[in-house]
């Protein structure tokens, strides 16, 4: 009586925990074969020995994900895009990637999609060889606009698909898998909020957050992640220190010879915006501390500097993914970055519509 008063007690999803069940029969299987399920990863999940063809998988996964049906001793195997689901796999020896799958949504959504990006996937493949091996001229050239068409397509094909299944977990996996080919944060963040909460309870989708977010750092638009650094005293300095002002955050070193050759211009924004809510943060990626203090004086700049003296492992620079100096970024009181690498002219030109 006290057992079933505790049971009816417990929430639903407590006493309705849902399992996966793989039921499979599989023409020409050899006895005793070994069948099991395996994650990308490569570890095994549940495995049954095959009886006349047919054989058993049962257990609990994580959540929804493309798993690997495999078949010792047979070079082929079974795609499973699935979750806790109840599946049935059949299919011939002779030909196990061709077993029909029924009984996973997820699945159907998964190889519905298989279908068409497959021959485009192919043929991108097969261009990409051709034009590595060929030599500059025209027929390279007119390769590569067959590529760049047949990439197009391919992102077309895609797009179409989010549109179709929006609800799927299949599209934050797909979405996840070809990222790259977007390029920019707010196209692909842009697809990613076009789909519906039941299609990111999976962990594509927190990759997908993670590279949005990661990929925004730094970006026009985005909010500037604030840091900390020790300036020339060995005192902490942060960025939000600053909020409420314009600021160029410049990136240079003393052993820079473009950013030495840049710094009159930074010296002479300064200077003329100094008064009107506007500074300088410089970021040196030196090592040498009295190297990057001569050049402060010999440059004449009369802001505020810091550094962790690491050269390019600066943490600074490492957040906001500096790949050259020099480079600056030009934040609003708001905190929110309004110029990248705003240069000589550009640089007074952008001053001058802000703060006239």
């Amino acid at each position: 009586m006290k057992k079933l008063l505790f049971a009816l007690l417990l929430p639903a999803t407590v006493i309705a925990q849902k399992n996966y069940a793989i039921k499979g029969n599989i023409k020409g299987l050899k006895d005793s074969t070994l069948v099991f399920l395996q994650t990308n990863q490569g570890n095994t999940l549940s495995q049954d020995y095959a009886k006349n063809g047919s054989f058993t998988l049962a257990g609990k996964l994580d959540g929804a994900d493309l798993y690997q049906l495999s078949f010792i001793g047979y070079k082929e195997g079974v795609e499973l895009f699935m979750d806790n689901d109840n599946i049935v796999v059949n299919g011939d020896a002779t030909n196990l990637k061709a077993a029909a799958v029924t009984g996973s949504q997820l699945h159907s959504d998964y190889i519905s999609f298989v279908k068409g990006f497959t021959p485009l996937s192919e043929k991108l493949g097969k261009l990409a060889g051709t034009i590595n091996a060929e030599k500059e001229g025209k027929k390279r050239d007119s390769l590569i606009n067959v590529f760049n068409s047949t990439r197009t397509k391919l992102m077309v094909y895609t797009d179409t698909y989010l549109k179709t299944k929006p609800g799927s977990a299949v599209s934050s996996f797909v979405l996840f898998q070809l990222n790259k080919l977007y390029g920019d944060a707010n196209a692909l963040e842009e697809r990613y909020n076009s789909l519906l909460p039941s299609a990111k309870n999976i962990v594509y989708a927190k990759e997908l957050e993670r590279i949005i977010s990661t990929a925004k750092i730094g970006a026009i638009g985005s909010m500037a992640v604030d840091f900390t650094q020790a300036d020339t005293a060995n005192k902490p300095v942060s960025l939000s220190q600053f909020k409420g002002k314009y600021v160029l955050v410049d990136f240079w070193a003393s052993w820079c010879r473009p950013c030495r050759m840049e710094n009159p211009n930074v010296v002479a924004a300064y200077q003329t915006y100094k008064d009107k809510n506007f500074t300088v943060l410089s970021v040196s990626l030196d090592q040498a501390k009295d190297n990057w203090l001569k050049a402060i004086a010999a440059d004449k700049l009369t802001w505020t500097h810091v550094s962790d003296l690491q050269y390019w492992s600066n943490a600074v620079a490492k957040l906001y993914g500096i790949q050259s100096i020099p480079a600056n970024m030009l934040i609003g009181p708001d905190g929110k970055i309004i110029g990248k690498d705003l240069r000589g002219e550009e640089l007074q030109q952008k001053l001058k519509e802000l703060l006239k």
